[in-house]
């Protein structure tokens, strides 16, 4: 799994890295959401949530250990409520030459399969491509696995409607679709789209964007400081270092004062994730099954 870490920070390339990584160099993206956005189970019911029946039972735990790797993450905030609209999950790579990597392509088109069961009324989960691939000798193409909530979305896109519309992207635009604009579209707006997306402050995404201009004119990189929302997974913040630093992070200008936006980000992710904590607590096993029930329940209101 990724270890997002300061070293993270520097201009994010125009070949994909992983998106927590990416968000991280990204350092800073999308929405201030209102806190309106956070209460309120799907309008899904039990039965149409994260539907598993008649799936083998193969394909019922690799669901399991998908969605749990969300939660553990940023994905906990798209989950419930769409604080945040889109979030990435597990990260794949295949080898495309000098030969092509089929077992790797079969893994993917394994998760593919699975993440059809990842539905539940406006939450879905998808792979997505990027664009670019990497490396010379050895070259490789990565994907990320999204979760998605489907009126925040909407709704990210609606708000910054003008940036949206250069690059043909409207609020009814399937979130796959928009994605792909996003991921294809010129360096600075590729960060902003990403940032807008991925659910962080509008002055974030501004200071990143002014910062990766800049960075890219003098090869340097701009100081900044870092915000974090509480995830159940942890990160080391230097090599080696014990496990403490969350996964949803931004970046603002180097010695910046809190701002509203911030906080309203902070206040909101708080109780989600105290939830989350206590009903993990309760409801993940031993050997970490219990992710779909978790869910089913959370977004049923029971």
């Amino acid at each position: 799994m990724r270890q997002p870490s300061h070293h993270l920070c520097r201009r994010a390339s125009r070949s994909r890295p992983l998106l927590g990584a990416f968000l991280l160099a990204l350092a800073g993206c999308s929405t201030a959401v209102s806190t309106s956005r956070v209460a309120g189970p799907s309008n899904a019911t039990t039965g149409a949530c994260f539907d598993t029946r008649g799936a083998d039972p193969a394909r019922v735990r690799r669901a399991e250990s998908l969605l749990l790797d969300a939660s553990d993450g940023e994905g906990l905030y798209t989950l419930a409520g769409g604080l945040k609209p889109l979030s990435s999950g597990r990260a794949f790579t295949v080898r495309i030459a000098p030969t092509l990597d089929r077992a790797a392509l079969d893994s993917l088109e394994q998760v593919r399969h699975t993440l059809a069961l990842l539905h539940c009324g406006d939450i879905g989960a998808f792979v997505h491509a990027f664009t670019a691939p990497q490396g010379d000798s050895i070259v490789r193409r990565s994907f990320d696995v999204i979760v998605y909530h489907r009126p925040s979305v909407a709704r990210a896109i609606a708000q910054h409607a003008e940036f949206f519309g250069t690059l043909g992207v409207t609020p009814g635009a399937d979130v796959r679709e928009a994605l792909a604009a996003v991921e294809n579209a010129p360096r600075a707006e590729r960060w902003r789209g990403y940032g807008v997306l991925f659910g962080y402050p509008d002055d974030a995404v501004d200071f990143f964007v002014r910062a990766g201009v800049e960075g890219d004119r003098t090869q340097t990189i701009v100081p900044r400081d870092f915000r974090r929302i509480e995830t159940y997974r942890k990160f080391p913040v230097e090599r080696d270092g014990p496990p403490v630093a969350s996964s949803f992070v931004y970046a603002v200008p180097k010695d910046a004062p809190e701002s509203s936006a911030d906080r309203t980000l902070r206040d909101a992710a708080a109780p989600i994730y105290a939830r989350y904590v206590r009903e993990r607590a309760r409801r993940i096993t031993a050997d970490s099954t219990g992710a779909l029930a978790l869910w089913r329940a959370w977004l049923s209101g029971r």
